[in-house]
């Protein structure tokens, strides 16, 4: 009996010890067996172009040194209103007033301005802004400069990139103190002097106006409004 049971133990140690060599002769690689892993594969895309890249949304991608240059002209302006208007995309109209700026650079200076730091305090992409010679013209089509920043360069329809930043047109010169007087008149005054008709009887109007400022009644005549538009070299400002 003692016998069988220690043929039994042998038999056991001996398929031990198999295993443990067979383990170890298994998990021990050699030296032959060390061979770069195989790369994992990926899918790799073609890099585009500079030139045919899309740009990002970037500030400083809608400030060319023309336009710096210009908002270095700005002078002291009062914001009138602001408001989020959707006419062919969203857009943040806002209407100032500048009584010290002069000039076509002055007016184009002080509206560009104006826009930027809009478009970066209101975090927008659109901003138009409208500069007006007093708060009595305002929207009557008499603005001293009118400019639109789009800083995604996406223009007017906001669809698709088209390298539009800025449009912009100022007037030449300011209009001359007697137009202005003239001009705040008329439509001060315009709906008192309709006629059955509701239209405006002019004569009588500009009587009252050159009765008001002592001039001849042929010296009324309401100012021409004829901004020029600026040309944009879109290369970014160092």
């Amino acid at each position: 009996m003692q016998d069988k049971r220690a043929v039994q133990v042998g038999i056991i140690v001996i398929l031990t010890i198999a295993v443990v060599l067979v383990l170890y002769f298994t998990s021990t690689p050699s030296k032959d067996n060390f061979r770069p892993a195989t790369p994992k594969t990926t899918n790799i895309q073609a890099v585009q172009p500079i030139e045919q890249r899309p740009p990002a949304i970037d500030i400083n991608r809608s400030w060319p040194t023309q336009i710096a240059a210009l908002a270095r002209r700005a002078m002291f302006y009062t914001v009138i209103k602001s408001q989020l208007v959707h006419e062919r995309r969203p857009t943040l109209l806002v209407v100032i007033t500048s009584p010290y700026a002069n000039g076509y650079e002055q007016f184009l200076g002080t509206a560009i301005k104006v826009a930027r730091s809009m478009a970066i305090s209101r975090n927008v992409a659109a901003v138009h802004v409208l500069l007006e010679p007093n708060e009595v013209l305002i929207g009557k089509g008499y603005q001293l400069a009118d400019v639109a920043l789009y800083t995604d360069g996406k223009g007017e329809d906001g669809q698709t990139f088209n390298g539009v930043y800025w449009q912009a047109s100022a007037m030449q010169n300011p209009y001359s103190p007697q137009q202005l007087q003239v001009a705040n008149l008329w439509f001060q005054h315009q709906s008192e002097y309709l006629d059955s008709h509701g239209k405006i009887n002019e004569s009588e109007l500009k009587s009252y106006i050159a009765e008001q400022l002592n001039i001849p009644d042929f010296a009324v005549k309401l100012p021409q409004s004829n901004r020029l538009p600026l040309t944009i070299d879109n290369q970014p400002s160092d």
